[in-house]
């Protein structure tokens, strides 16, 4: 797991921090690991510790269990057979079947973006474009995968469609923790990704639909073939 640092940039990240009462805990609790696994914090096969989790967060067992036990109905986590909850390794078909949704759902994201995409809006996936840039020269991991992940929500952002935003949300609770492990592989993932993300700048700037949605497609995309590796290496080294 990454030393987290705290950023803001979606609905996870800025509800962490929301209720300090007991009714409150269990939410706060959930929306904190949520934006943590969209940051990469955790990789797959990661433990979530009961015990050490409440003690980071200063309360009791329930809240955290009750946070715990939320993400696993929802099939973000697992609950092992030793009753170990941990973020999964998922397999090469799943891998696959979540890349081919998110293209869908993402690139369209970008073709709305395309179309709608305000002045305002455009300098503020600029530089996000820079800063993904800046944070990959630094070498630093935590930065590098938070960047990315603010470059692409600034993209769909602009498409304004909240209930579409709400659906990517989700599927980046899976992205996080396979982006953290691309990066750990040494995969030249990262630099491509310089290049894509400009393109995806440039065809907001020409409002042009298709090419948008090709950029963010293809950055979803490219990178498949390395996760499966890593996986499978990861699984076996795991005995799994």
């Amino acid at each position: 797991m990454l030393e987290n640092q705290e950023h803001s940039g979606n609905s996870f990240v800025q509800k962490a921090a929301r209720g300090t009462g007991a009714p409150h805990r269990a939410e706060g609790i959930y929306n904190k690991i949520c934006a943590d696994l969209q940051k990469g914090i955790y990789a797959p096969g990661d433990k979530l510790v009961l015990r050490e989790l409440a003690a980071e967060f200063g309360v009791s067992l329930t809240p955290v269990r009750d946070a715990l036990n939320r993400l696993v109905g929802e099939r973000v986590l697992e609950m092992r057979p030793n009753r170990t909850i941990a973020v999964p390794i998922p397999l090469a078909a799943e891998v696959r079947e979540v890349r081919r949704i998110r293209m869908e759902i993402e690139g369209f994201a970008a073709a709305e973006a395309a179309s709608r995409i305000s002045v305002d809006e455009l300098e503020q996936v600029e530089l996000a474009c820079d800063r993904y840039v800046a944070a990959r020269k630094s070498g630093d991991a935590v930065v590098t995968l938070e960047a990315n992940r603010v470059f692409h929500f600034s993209v769909y952002a602009a498409a304004r469609m909240p209930f579409l935003l709400e659906i990517i949300n989700g599927f980046w609770l899976r992205n996080g923790p396979l982006q953290h492990l691309l990066l750990q592989s040494g995969t030249p993932r990262f630099d491509r990704s310089d290049t894509l993300h400009r393109a995806v700048l440039d065809a907001l700037r020409d409002r042009d639909e298709v090419a948008a949605r090709k950029g963010v497609s293809d950055d979803i995309d490219y990178p498949t073939n390395d996760i499966i590796m890593a996986l499978a290496e990861l699984r076996e080294s795991q005995g799994r």
